[in-house]
């Protein structure tokens, strides 16, 4: 009985350190990684609305402003008063905008069969600050078909 109760103890442990390891979600697939041409042609828009966490994530204004390539995670946001088909862009864990309806649309099904989450490639540009009035917003650009 002893060597049961010591099997059971010693599975539970693996199961849950396997889950943080690969920062468990409360789902069991992986996130699903999307690749583009490297064009950077899909715009997020709302992006005027995240300008503190686009500045946080680039580490501040500069006089050139950024160009910093980084990975976005897609979440799909059925509960949106807005749009309930609206898909989120995040990033470092801080919401940075938002797909346009357009491709919001085109690409939600590809995110449904995978829990609603997706990563691509991203791309932060702007946001310089050369004094007075000459200062820039961030923008996002991400890499998907």
């Amino acid at each position: 009985m002893e060597a049961v109760a010591w099997i059971l103890i010693i599975g539970a442990g693996l199961w849950f350190f396997s889950h943080v390891r690969r920062g468990y979600r409360g789902e069991d697939q992986p996130t699903l990684t999307h690749r583009g041409s490297g064009s950077y042609r899909v715009q997020v828009v709302g992006e005027s609305n995240y300008q503190r966490a686009l500045e946080r994530i680039c580490g501040g204004r500069t006089e050139d402003g950024a160009e910093k390539y980084i990975t976005a995670a897609l979440v799909l946001e059925d509960s949106n008063p807005y749009d309930k088909h609206a898909v989120r862009v995040d990033i470092d864990g801080s919401t940075v905008g938002y797909l346009s309806r357009d491709a919001a649309k085109a690409y939600r099904t590809r995110f449904k069969s995978n829990g609603g989450r997706a990563e691509c490639p991203a791309l932060i540009r702007g946001g310089w600050d050369r004094g007075g009035k000459d200062k820039g917003h961030f923008g996002v650009l991400l890499d998907l078909e």
